[in-house]
């Protein structure tokens, strides 16, 4: 009795076999690049939301001028978070619901608090929009992706926490700016923030900016010179010389360089997908 299959029936199982193989690699390759986009619009909120945080917390300590660009700012929050909310999987979960509640609270009575609960209150939001961006990479199977020998949780993790502490100690070194004068808790507070920012290592932020900009060939200095500016013309003095401006900028240059960083690891993860 011959127990051997027909070689038409194992290359049609063979074959069979394959398309599975095919299909569930396409179906994994579109989930991932389905969530790198989704990380990619929570990033652009996050900014908005620090943004928010700084400039508010500017406006609590006297600064007028930083109205418009409040309004500017609440306008963009509004459009991402509409846009991010259009996704069934976002939309249903329970950490951005507690998101979208907390920021209509926050909405509605900011120029009512003090600087140190403005500061508190955005920063439980970003966090818990930093840990969605966990929870993301993890949803759409993107942390075992090839990072060329680096981390990618790397970006979405670290990369992201850094940014959020130079983010706190934008905004209350904006306030300080801003008023002119700052308490022994604030300065504490801030010295917090500072020895966070010091425990960043130019190195690794080097070894992933010439993994994905190469051609840029980004420089830290103004990491150092931030810090810098935080211990010489904030920490040290209880009336703070610094225009709000001048601060802010140099906070901002150091942010927009991380995220550069991380908008690039994003894309690059998206081709590699």
């Amino acid at each position: 009795m011959n127990h051997y299959l027909p070689l038409g029936v194992l290359a049609a199982m063979a074959l069979a076999v394959l398309a599975s193989r095919y299909i569930a690699k396409r179906r994994l390759r579109q989930t991932r690049r389905s969530g790198l986009a989704l990380l990619s619009q929570l990033k652009e909120l996050v900014v908005r939301q620090q943004q928010h945080r700084g400039l508010s917390s500017s406006y609590l300590k006297g600064n007028q001028q930083a109205l418009s660009d409040l309004q500017r700012l609440q306008q963009e929050l509004r459009s991402w978070q509409t846009r991010l909310n259009d996704h069934a999987y976002i939309a249903k979960q329970t950490r951005w619901q507690s998101y979208l509640q907390h920021w209509q609270r926050l909405h509605g009575s900011w120029q009512s608090n003090t600087l140190e609960n403005n500061i508190t209150q955005h920063s439980l939001m970003i966090r818990n929009l930093l840990y969605f961006a966990e929870d993301i990479a993890i949803e759409f199977e993107i942390n075992s992706l090839d990072g060329q020998g680096l981390s990618v949780s790397f970006l979405w993790h670290e990369l992201l926490l850094t940014a959020e502490s130079i983010g706190q100690a934008r905004a209350l070194g904006s306030g300080l700016a801003s008023a002119g004068h700052s308490s022994s808790v604030e300065r504490i507070r801030l010295s917090f923030l500072h020895q966070k920012i010091a425990e960043t290592d130019p190195a690794i932020l080097d070894q992933y900016s010439y993994w994905l900009l190469p051609e840029k060939q980004l420089r830290w200095d103004s990491l150092a010179r931030l810090q810098q500016t935080i211990e010489q013309d904030l920490i040290k003095t209880e009336t703070p010389s610094i225009s709000v401006q001048e601060y802010f900028r140099q906070a901002t240059e150091v942010l927009d360089a991380i995220y550069q960083v991380y908008d690039a690891g994003i894309e690059h993860l998206s081709r590699e997908a």
